[in-house]
């Protein structure tokens, strides 16, 4: 075995993963300081705590070394968290988004109850309904108004009452505007569970620039963590209320996780720290920079989705329709060869387009006339001119991550 070709190999993809301009709704970049210590000797170390006066950790017989260090800056992230969050609790355990969706399930339902969620056509997440099956949950969905990329709050009521359901998970993945959460909550009644799935908006809820979902309806926020909230692979869930906290971490420390991958809590700590310092602003420019993405997509003639306020989007998506530009492989092609780096998808109606998100351009620093001369670029592309010198000399550019600590 030559293990030497495949460490070659991996360092050329990140020598061309540092070239690319990346404008993909689902990825973001750690900071420097949320990242130094994701490759230090501490990340051979399980994490059990402080412990006390001298480090150690006791938990019945077991004895443990403690970090103190790592429990003070846990401390300040969850307290910062909840404030933000509008949340009595907040678990940084879990280890990714797929895993807090699980963990939330496990801990707040029972093994035979009905579960409503987002179907794929209206943006729900791939891995909801398999989850549920495996778990000894039913499930059905909820009724979105396509058109109106809202819930159809009646129908949705009307389906909890004929299935007797006792949760819904918002698992959605591609939307541009807030869930019209209050009617919801008030077309359902009180005693059912409705967990919001913020994996893609947190960031921008914790600038407070999106929507409260804990004070706006919901019982649970869970998240991934590198989305609009740029942190590592991790995950985390909120909760609005005491008793179901108490009742639902008691099941996740207890037995959903062992370890919660200690520099990735560190990293994701200081992520969070971060949004409680600069996550205002942050939140303000992604939004300010996807609309103008949206108008000057529009303006080179191209079909962009508006979110359900007119407007073109009210968080870090847009949604470029390419459904009439030919085969999409090429397109796709056309933007890789100039290193730029989108996804398409076509849930929400059937119609191809780019997901755009705007969020990771944003923290690289890009404002409003940047988001402009950017989609010139990438219009271009999509033709099937070569702008690649000019796309490689943005990103070399806009080479310092804004909004973070590392400005300080």
């Amino acid at each position: 075995m030559n293990i030497q070709n495949n460490i070659e190999a991996l360092n050329k993809d990140v020598e061309r993963n540092d070239t690319f301009l990346h404008m993909t709704a689902n990825e973001n970049q750690l900071s420097r300081t949320a990242k130094k210590f994701l490759g230090s000797s501490i990340a051979d170390r399980y994490y059990f705590g402080g412990g006390d006066e001298n480090s150690i950790v006791a938990m019945g017989p077991f004895l443990g070394m403690g970090l103190k260090s790592v429990e003070d800056l846990l401390g300040m992230a969850t307290e910062a968290a909840k404030e933000m969050l509008s949340a009595y609790s907040v678990n940084l355990n879990v280890l990714s988004g797929v895993h807090a969706m699980m963990s939330a399930i496990l801990s707040t339902t029972n093994p035979g109850d009905m579960v409503l969620t987002v179907p794929k056509q209206a943006g729900g997440h791939f891995a909801t309904a398999g989850i549920l099956e495996r778990v000894g949950r039913k499930q059905d969905y909820v009724t979105f108004d396509l058109e109106g990329l809202r819930f159809d709050v009646e129908a949705t009521a009307q389906k909890v009452k004929d299935t007797g359901a006792k949760a819904i998970y918002l698992d959605v993945s591609y939307y541009l505007n807030p869930h019209n959460l209050k009617e919801l909550r008030q077309a359902v009644g009180e005693d059912l569970i409705i967990i919001y799935d913020a994996s893609h908006t947190m960031g921008l809820i914790m600038g407070q620039e999106f929507q409260a979902p804990l004070r706006e309806g919901a019982n649970v926020v869970c998240a991934n963590t590198h989305k609009t909230l740029p942190g590592p692979h991790k995950g985390m869930i909120a909760f609005r209320d005491k008793e179901l906290a108490d009742k639902a971490n008691s099941i996740i420390d207890g037995c959903l996780f062992s370890t919660p991958h200690l520099t990735h809590l560190i990293g994701l700590s200081i992520a969070i720290l971060e949004m409680k310092e600069f996550g205002k602003d942050y939140a303000k420019q992604i939004i300010s920079n996807s609309r103008t993405m949206g108008a000057k997509f529009t303006e080179l003639g191209y079909e962009v989705r508006k979110a359900n306020n007119g407007g073109y989007s009210n968080n870090h998506q847009v949604h470029v329709f390419i459904d009439k530009l030919g085969d999409p492989m090429e397109l796709y092609k056309r933007l890789v060869s100039n290193n730029i780096s989108t996804n398409f998808d076509n849930p929400l109606g059937g119609r191809l387009f780019i997901r755009i998100g705007t969020q990771e351009l944003t923290r690289r620093g890009l404002k409003e006339q940047d988001i402009s001369n950017l989609a010139v670029l990438v219009d271009k592309a999509l033709k099937g001119e070569n702008v690649k010198e000019q796309i490689q000399e943005m990103v070399k550019t806009f080479n310092v991550l804004h909004y973070s600590f590392d400005t300080i």
